[in-house]
């Protein structure tokens, strides 16, 4: 089979769905590709490794890498063993998946399953065994018949049943509500606690309206779809406790409206809201996201009330604080914190004029970013301390945060110091969202935050269903983060989950 694909450029900085070649000398030993996109490394005219970004470039070969459309055309078409051919002058890639690479895809399938398989009978824990035993030995004759998609397929099946299952662990997945009746909650429920899952954490607000019917404001009015009465928070709640789940609050903090929705929160409170350099309402990076001004003590305080009120009338297992930063930064003009009020209050503080500032590489700037970052962080502080005051009369509540994953890139873009909170021991668990498509790259991000910043368990947050990635890359994330360190993971989100997906999660890392 023969596939073919425009390549974008030659060396350079790889852009949205773009596909890029790196030959030795384009580039300083990397490609230095960020973690969104899929690459392969081909040396001679055969890829010898496929999927992870930041690639080394061979001495005798180069690497393909992609992003978006691209990226998903490599993964499709690309697996170890296949030719893989650069047109230079027509700017095209060929690749062909040629007998020689099914056999040599097939003989390192077959490997890895036999590998897998002996690891599980020298633990000792439970497994199917035989038929994990009957789909090697398929795939062994498949192999002899020169039917390899059944070896595919085959050595797939066997690859989730000797998947390691771990016990204990955290295994949680995020869940915006559209349930209707405790029926239809019921179903859910069910159906992902059949599949393993433990911890279901219950979107509380979006986009500036409320699900939770005991929680409801001008500011934050009921959700049109819950209009009637119904409460799905509640009803989770006491159906999660029935079937032994826990379920906790997932709370939007900062992001409180969606511009092609509304936001109730500006027509009221203009004044609350962040803004840009000239004076308009911010949005984030989708461009559609309204932020409040975290720089605001009323704004805090607001938000710490609908907390208490959150945990005063449900009965939630734990609290989990999301979009708790401000909307990404593109610059000077592109960065929020230009209200009259801020100007003000970071003038008192610093003495610096927010308006003097015109280089954002300048030292005031960097000022200015960690002045921001740290009222997120009293914003984060307070609700530790109301959780533990809650604690303080024997309430038992998890608080946890969801965090971009590079700390770095967190303060610099989104002014959030999620290292400092972890290091002052406020908080439970960080599900740090690494939403990336290479199980590598998952892991390898995940092992970095698990040895720098361990004094929080770290719940893996990936989306391999949400970035529409096959099957199987679900049970390779998962083990990717366990493998990295990780006190368990938490799939975003239930809407992306299929049945197939759910069920060889089931017979698989999520077996026990």
């Amino acid at each position: 089979m023969t596939a073919t694909y425009k390549i974008s450029h030659i060396g350079g900085s790889r852009g949205a769905d773009e596909l890029v070649v790196y030959r030795p000398g384009d580039c300083d030993g990397t490609t230095r590709t960020n973690q969104y996109g899929w690459e392969a490394c081909v040396r001679g005219d055969r890829v010898v490794s496929c999927g992870q970004n930041d690639s080394k470039v061979p001495d005798d070969g180069f690497v393909l890498s992609g992003h978006g459309k691209a990226a998903e055309f490599l993964a499709s078409n690309l697996f170890v063993g296949c030719r893989a051919e650069v047109d230079g002058g027509a700017m095209l890639l060929t690749v062909e998946r040629d007998r020689k690479a099914e056999e040599l895809r097939a003989d390192a399938l077959i490997a890895e399953v036999q590998e897998r398989l002996t690891e599980r009978v020298a633990e000792g824990r439970p497994f199917d065994r035989k038929a994990a035993e009957e789909r090697l030995a398929s795939a062994l004759a498949a192999k002899a018949d020169g039917d390899f998609e059944r070896v595919r397929a085959e050595t797939e099946e066997a690859y989730y049943l000797t998947a390691k299952s771990v016990p204990g662990e955290v295994r949680a997945v995020w869940h915006r509500p559209k349930e209707q009746s405790e029926a239809e909650v019921e179903r859910t429920v069910t159906r992902f606690r059949d599949a393993g899952f433990g911890v279901l954490l219950i979107e509380v607000n979006y986009e500036g309206f409320a699900n939770a019917q005991k929680c409801v404001h001008d500011f934050l009015p009921i959700r049109p779809a819950y209009a009637d009465g119904f409460d799905v928070v509640d009803a989770f709640i006491r159906v999660g406790h029935r079937h032994g789940m826990e379920i906790h609050a997932w709370f939007e903090d900062f992001f409180f409206g969606v511009a092609d929705v509304g936001c109730p929160m500006a027509e009221l409170h203009p004044e609350w809201m962040a803004r840009r350099r000239d004076g308009g309402l911010l949005h984030d990076a989708y461009d559609t996201f309204y932020f409040l001004n975290p720089a605001l003590p009323e704004v805090r305080s607001l938000l710490l009330g609908l907390c208490r009120e959150l945990l005063d009338n449900y009965d939630f297992d734990g609290l989990q604080l999301d979009y708790i930063r401000y909307p990404v930064g593109r610059g000077l003009d592109r960065s929020a914190g230009f209200e009259e009020q801020t100007k003000a209050l970071f003038l008192q503080d610093t003495g610096i004029r927010l308006d003097d500032i015109s280089d954002e590489n300048s030292p005031e700037w960097e000022t200015f970013t960690r002045w921001r970052a740290d009222k997120v962080t009293d914003f984060v502080r307070s609700v530790h301390a109301l959780v533990q005051d809650y604690r303080a009369v024997g309430r038992k509540i998890l608080l946890s945060t969801a965090v971009f994953g590079d700390p770095v890139e967190a303060i610099r873009l989104k002014c959030q110091d999620w290292r400092f909170w972890v290091r002052q021991r406020w908080l439970d668990a960080i599900y740090p969202m690494a939403y990336l498509n290479s199980a590598e790259d998952v892991g390898r991000e995940v092992a970095y935050m698990v040895r720098e910043y361990g004094e929080a368990p770290n719940i893996s947050g990936i989306s391999p269903m949400y970035n529409g990635l096959p099957v199987i890359e679900s049970t390779r994330q998962v083990e990717a983060c366990r493998a990295a360190g990780a006190a368990g993971v938490a799939f975003f989100a239930t809407h992306n989950c299929t049945d197939e997906q759910l069920e060889k999660l089931k017979i698989g890392v999520f077996r026990e």
